[in-house]
């Protein structure tokens, strides 16, 4: 999993654009519900989408596994996002927990990236 700026996401969208990369943008999440929200429609997830951990990283690897090049999944958490108050902090002002999900997502799809967009 990779932090950048959230400057940098920029240049990830411009080439997905130009078509040169195949990049999904996931935006904000201002508590794990309204992640939940964000990811499900960002990323297309079917109405029975559990919401809750389990379930998004089911969903994370239905949307992995219908690719077959390389791509990217970019978080932009907004400004506003703050951590679930019953979880300690993950550093980037979001749930450590849906860091946690990221990660293993990650580590299971070779051709993926994960990028979180830091502010």
């Amino acid at each position: 999993m990779i932090h950048i700026e959230a400057a940098g996401v920029d240049g990830l969208l411009a080439r997905a654009v130009a078509g040169t990369d195949h990049v999904h943008l996931v935006d904000g999440g201002a508590d794990r519900e309204e992640i939940y929200d964000r990811f499900a429609r960002s990323l297309l997830f079917p109405e029975h989408f559990g919401r809750n951990l389990d379930a998004l990283m089911d969903c994370l690897r239905e949307v992995a596994d219908r690719h077959d090049a390389p791509w990217t999944l970019v978080w932009r958490p907004g400004h506003h996002d703050a951590p679930d108050p019953h979880h300690p902090s993950g550093g980037v002002g979001t749930d450590p927990a849906v860091l946690e999900v990221l990660a293993d997502l990650d580590d299971e799809y070779p051709d993926l990236s994960i990028v979180i967009a830091d502010r």
